[in-house]
């Protein structure tokens, strides 16, 4: 089996050197070879293509290998000016733009020559078009999508996004009764593509509730402060096909709607479960004074950054390089109104929540997760916080 894949992250000539002459470093699905990329439109335009085709899967394209050779033979490059050339590409050649790394690597011999590792992630957003046409990736070269497959990787993803927040649903009805006004906030992050055994080795581990500590605590990223938090008393227990780290929930004490409650569930198959208390806190309750239910923005912002970050350092640590789905419910908001203004006395008044709970979906390649969690943040809980009228409240969390 060719070790070379999505993963596979090169970074010094010799690994280029060593991958041929091991006769690894060939055209496949993943991996496109180039001898060099020559000045002028065309191609920009050809580029754009290979951009387009393997944002499908996820692939690495590599500038500066002769692939007409037995084996390939390096071919050192001008690097002057080449990864921002290609980045532009992406963004702009393709349809919608695509996030690359791209990362340069020196000769030995030959000032300011070298090679391009390309890194081009499973996009959400894929198919992309470039030139007018949507591509994909072959057995070893591009291949132009028939509007049947178009349709079909579309329609996967609308039901793809329904699926989640219907899991969800049954997730949060699986925790049982709850006292109080019933209301949890429940977000989920799974690994498109991944086996279904991608955290096997946590669960086997004899040290997994130290790992998912460690990872928790390196996720919160300053946030997360907030009660129920998980690094406040923090227990740990096993759930079916998942491990999990919980918060409030000792003395056989479960959700019982004093919003001191919450759960991170880590499935076996590389998804993320997490549950809490107080997204939406009764009135007069955690001694405010309002006279409505109120949806509490800050906790919700927090845990969602909580499982983008996470989300990210799973990935990371147990080689997942495609792309994440994540969804968020919050239920118990009908005629609930903004926690933000309601503790703001010069904040306008706060028009109550017409709907019996809130959900949102998005997708997120990697490089995204990493580069700017915030931005799938914003698009989980974005539309509730305007849905409050408090978005002005928030915008400079959100783009700073």
């Amino acid at each position: 089996m060719n070790p070379i894949g999505p993963l596979w992250d090169p970074r010094t000539e010799d690994a280029l050197r060593q991958a041929a002459a091991d006769g690894i470093l060939e055209e496949t699905h993943v991996l496109d070879l180039k001898r060099e990329l020559e000045p002028g439109q065309s191609a920009n335009k050809k580029i754009a293509c290979d951009i387009a085709a393997f944002a499908l899967d996820g692939g690495i394209i590599i500038i500066g290998i002769d692939e007409d050779t037995t084996p390939p033979s390096l071919w050192p490059v001008d690097l002057d000016g080449l990864a921002e050339r290609i980045e532009s590409i992406a963004a702009t050649a393709v349809r919608e733009g695509v996030r690359i790394r791209s990362t340069p690597i020196p000769a030995s011999e030959g000032a300011g020559k070298g090679y391009l590792v390309v890194h081009v992630p499973q996009s959400p957003r894929a198919p992309h078009m470039a030139g007018g046409r949507y591509y994909g990736r072959g057995d070893k070269q591009n291949r132009v999508l028939d509007h049947a497959e178009v349709l079909r990787l579309h329609e996967r993803q609308i039901n793809a996004r329904t699926d989640i927040v219907a899991e969800i649903h049954q997730a949060v009805t699986d925790l049982g009764p709850r006292k109080g006004i019933n209301s949890i906030l429940a977000i989920a992050a799974e690994p498109l593509g991944a086996h279904d055994q991608m955290l096997v080795p946590l669960a086997e581990s004899p040290n997994w509730s130290t790992t998912i500590l460690e990872l928790v605590r390196a996720a919160e990223s300053n946030s997360g402060v907030t009660d129920p938090s998980l690094l406040r008393g923090p227990a740990f227990a096993r759930r079916p096909h998942a491990v999990a780290i919980t918060t409030g929930m000792h003395d056989g004490k479960r959700w019982n709607g004093e919003g001191r409650s919450a759960e991170l569930r880590f499935r076996e198959n590389g998804s993320l479960f997490f549950a809490s208390e107080r997204g939406v806190t009764p009135a007069g309750s955690q001694g405010n004074t309002f006279t409505s239910n109120a949806i509490f923005e800050t906790l919700i912002v927090e845990r969602a950054d909580l499982l983008v970050r996470l989300a990210a350092l799973v990935a990371h640590a147990y080689e997942f390089a495609g792309t994440w789905r994540f969804g968020l419910v919050l239920t118990g908001t009908r005629d609930a109104t903004s926690y933000t203004l309601n503790a703001d006395p010069l904040a306008p008044h706060s028009e109550p929540y017409f709907a019996d709970s809130y959900e949102h979906t998005a997708e997120t390649a990697l490089l995204d997760l990493v580069h700017d969690p915030r931005d799938t943040v914003k698009t989980l809980v974005a539309p509730l916080i305007r849905g409050l009228g408090a978005y002005r409240h928030w915008e400079s969390y959100f783009t700073e």
